[in-house]
């Protein structure tokens, strides 16, 4: 069916439509951030990169924009997505669909094909545009056969991350913990540091400014702490930041940044110190993060990006007992 295009209207109307195929209705810029926040909470292990915040914190430092599509069936949603767009000299557009769309039910694998190709629509490589499409897909060789469809190549390959389950209780969140990374958490509960929790302010800062350094000094492909304190920001209550620093008298040893967005976190940014290290902060910090968010209704933890580049990185966050997966990758 042929793809409908209109003019884009402000987001106080009812949104524009981006086409239909196999029954389904994409309609672009129609819900508010309320409604947004609903959609995206009704999905199992939803990521930050299509949480509302995470647009408007990409829209406060860069010239990309966000735009949300919602895919209904007879008027129901089915899947929802949020792609970031950059419009430059004259009609030329550059588009990220990152880790996105997400399903609010299960669906056909027609309908799958169709929801991609909907959001393919939008940006036609004839009519000057360049879409970067990275679906939140399980890499193999369905998500293969999809982008194919769309006319895609693939560009980067799979990113992996990780993810806890913290409905389960703190009993089996503690059992499921490697073996030496268990010892290490008991270890640091020995030492008796002091843990604080704030939302923003000089812990924030504190936290941020040393992460930066870190993060130069070791050059870590990670985002900036800019954009991690953007996102403090443009989150839409002060709950959904949770920032954790460990104390021995009044020195910081350690901090970690979650961000909360509806029923899922994300393990944002952390830093330790070498004393930090010494007392195995890191570790007490994302343990206690871990009960923290769970309290507060959580159910799902993504820990971020497990590389083989940042080895220790990666075992520190494999030892919660989280499984590995690995998307589909960057298409273009």
């Amino acid at each position: 069916m042929a793809v409908v295009r209109s003019k884009r209207r402000p987001a106080s109307q009812a949104g524009w439509s981006g086409g239909e195929r196999a029954g389904l209705v994409l309609t672009w810029d129609g819900v508010d951030m309320r409604r947004w926040m609903d959609l995206h909470s009704a999905v199992p292990m939803a990521p930050l990169e299509q949480a509302w915040m995470y647009g408007d914190a990409i829209a406060a430092g860069s010239p990309y924009r966000p735009t949300r599509g919602v895919v209904t069936r007879d008027g129901k949603p089915v899947a929802i997505v949020q792609a970031l767009e950059w419009s430059f000299v004259r009609a030329a557009r550059l588009a990220k669909v990152v880790r996105g769309p997400l399903f609010l039910k299960d669906v056909t694998e027609e309908e799958c094909v169709a929801v991609h190709r909907l959001i393919a629509d939008r940006w036609p490589m004839p009519r000057l545009n360049w879409l970067f499409f990275t679906p939140e897909m399980i890499d193999g060789d369905f998500s293969r056969s999809v982008m194919r469809s769309l006319n895609l190549k693939q560009t980067v390959t799979g990113y992996s991350t990780a993810w806890i389950d913290l409905t389960v209780g703190a009993d089996r969140l503690r059992a499921g913990l490697n073996q030496k990374w268990r010892n290490q958490l008991l270890a640091a509960e020995g030492e008796k540091l002091r843990i604080r929790d704030a939302h923003s302010g000089q812990a924030l800062n504190w936290l941020l400014a040393r992460y930066d350094a870190e993060r130069r000094r070791r050059r870590f492909r990670a985002a900036s702490g800019a954009f991690a304190a953007a996102l403090a920001i443009c989150a839409p209550r002060p709950r959904d930041v949770l920032l954790l620093q460990a104390e021995r008298g009044s020195e910081p040893l350690a901090g970690v940044l979650f961000l909360r967005h509806g029923f899922s976190a994300t393990y944002q940014v952390a830093y330790t110190s070498e004393a930090g290290r010494a007392a195995n902060a890191n570790r007490l910090l994302l343990w206690e993060g871990m009960r923290r968010l769970a309290a507060d209704g959580v159910r799902w933890l993504d820990l971020g990006g497990v590389d083989a580049a940042m080895e220790g990185v990666s075992r520190f966050k494999l030892g919660t007992g989280a499984a590995p997966v690995t998307l589909a990758g960057t298409w273009m």
